[in-house]
């Protein structure tokens, strides 16, 4: 308790972390029954990964979310990001426990709407993520992977060897601090008026094919339909039905299970 209260003081000597939701006050705090399947995942990026989706999902199952040191039934707006609205994360965690995959699924939801990968690798957005797995390795021992969103801010790049050396220096950044677990990087770069920067994802392709740890992740710029975004960048509730199905095929092709929808 005393970590989480300094932790807490410090963020708010960085104006990033001031964009963050730390308004506990409307969240049920809770402990996970760790004698179940407990699935565990951080998850970091841009606003596709934030509290910038359609708003109105509510979870059925036992989805948690993680923050400071604590964990609370999860519910939109997600805690530890920005953003007012909602996320793909809830109906994620509910469609892995009715796959029976897990029994409780956990979340620490880290990244910033808006940056860029170079932004991602600065203080004092990188330490928030350190910090919150290193927290999340005392609570439950392990975590399960990070899911990875981001690439529409970087879409206008003036050369994609920049997104490739970024990532790279992001996984050495990572493994400097003991974090060395999987990583579904999603092939993104569509949002608003940009359109789909194929030597970006090509990019994020090679990533993947390049570094065993990275892990597919969805290819969201084949969501590009009216109909699956709300402003033509964050998705509506239909968009998150099958970005949530995305993120829930490549996590179960990496653990050898089956997807069944419900």
């Amino acid at each position: 308790m005393r970590f989480q209260l300094i932790f807490l003081i410090l963020l708010f000597f960085f104006s990033s972390y001031g964009q963050r939701n730390f308004n506990f006050s409307n969240y049920v705090q809770k402990d996970v029954d760790q004698s179940l399947k407990t699935g565990v995942f951080l998850t970091y990026g841009q606003s596709n990964t934030v509290n910038s989706a359609e708003r109105g999902y509510v979870v059925k199952n036992n989805v948690y979310q993680f923050v400071l040191g604590s964990t609370y039934i999860y519910k939109d707006p997600s805690l530890g990001v920005n953003g007012d609205k909602g996320s793909v994360w809830g109906m994620l965690g509910d469609k892995l426990i009715d796959n029976d995959i897990y029994e409780n699924v956990v979340f620490s939801n880290c990244g910033i709407g808006g940056k860029k990968i170079s932004e991602l690798n600065r203080e004092p957005i990188i330490s928030f993520l350190i910090s919150n797995y290193k927290s999340l390795i005392n609570t439950f021992g392990k975590v399960d992977g990070i899911l990875f969103h981001q690439g529409e801010s970087d879409n206008k790049l003036s050369t994609e060897e920049t997104y490739y050396v970024e990532f790279v220096e992001f996984l050495e950044i990572l493994k400097n601090n003991g974090i060395e677990i999987p990583i579904y990087l999603s092939r993104a770069s569509v949002c608003a008026k940009n359109p789909i920067n194929y030597k970006l994802t090509d990019v994020q392709e090679k990533l993947i094919n390049d570094f065993e740890i990275i892990k597919k992740g969805p290819n969201t710029d084949i969501l590009i339909n009216k109909k699956y975004r709300r402003d033509n960048c964050h998705f509506s509730r239909i968009g998150l039905e099958i970005y949530s199905d995305m993120w829930m095929y490549y996590i179960l092709k990496e653990t050898n299970n089956i997807f069944i929808i419900k």
